[in-house]
């Protein structure tokens, strides 16, 4: 295989792995999609381990079928391919990735959200010629 060929067969499979995370975040986040870690964050809600705990034990699934079938030889399960596994992987790991993101980027807002702000206005302050009692003198 020619670095062509990789980047090729690379440009192919991540095709296929974002059609299927299209399709199946459907079933999970909805039709509307607002939700598209919904099955992940669904742990911590339920008070089983934290959403980044759910991310990596489903990636460990993953990891040891694939791991199974490099000593095997042989997926057992018929209905799932070893590239199906390897897409699932990739999806989760993107998924993962993004939701990191979010997380940091909710951070970033929150605290930017809290931070005192300083107002200026673009209101002329009229000079009062009795400010301390006095008379400005010209």
């Amino acid at each position: 295989m020619t670095r062509d060929e990789l980047l090729a067969f690379h440009a192919e499979l991540c095709t296929e792995a974002r059609d299927l995370m299209s399709l199946k975040n459907r079933d999970y986040a909805g039709k509307e999609g607002t939700e598209p870690f919904a099955n992940f964050t669904r742990v911590e809600a339920m008070g089983i381990c934290t959403t980044e705990q759910g991310f990596m034990c489903r990636l460990t699934d993953k990891m040891s079928r694939l791991s199974s079938f490099v000593h095997a030889g042989k997926m057992n399960v018929q209905d799932e391919s070893f590239m199906d596994t390897c897409v699932d992987v990739i999806n989760y790991m993107v998924l993962l990735a993004a939701y990191l993101n979010d997380k940091e980027a909710q951070k970033k807002a929150a605290r930017i959200a809290a931070a005192p702000t300083i107002k200026y206005t673009s209101t002329p302050i009229p000079v009062d010629s009795n400010i301390g009692g006095g008379k400005l003198e010209t």
